[in-house]
């Protein structure tokens, strides 16, 4: 399963994939808490896709969702309008704020 990239199809016509980070996101679904996955940017949206457990799941995030984005060297901390997403064992090599 590939979760850091979109397929060009589920884009909307004037969109374009920005950069993207793969790791473990600590997302609470029927009792387990940790998923592979990834957050991919666009120039309109904030994709999120998850491994949870062999089923696909993808989540599309408005920008005006989001409140704040922080990283401390491991764990980057997104923080929406309905509560923290961390993601951690980052296996992307250019995290950048």
């Amino acid at each position: 399963m590939i979760l850091d990239n979109v397929n060009p199809n589920d884009l909307f016509p004037t969109e374009k994939k920005g950069p993207s980070v793969l790791g473990i996101i600590e997302y609470q679904v029927q009792g387990e808490n940790e998923f592979e996955g990834a957050f991919i940017a666009t120039n309109e949206r904030l994709i999120m896709n998850v491994d949870m457990n062999g089923q696909f799941y993808y989540r599309s995030i408005s920008y005006n969702e989001i409140e704040k984005i922080d990283y401390d060297g491991q764990t980057i901390m997104f923080k929406f309008n309905i509560g923290n997403v961390p993601m951690h064992d980052i296996k992307s090599d250019n995290v950048e704020m």
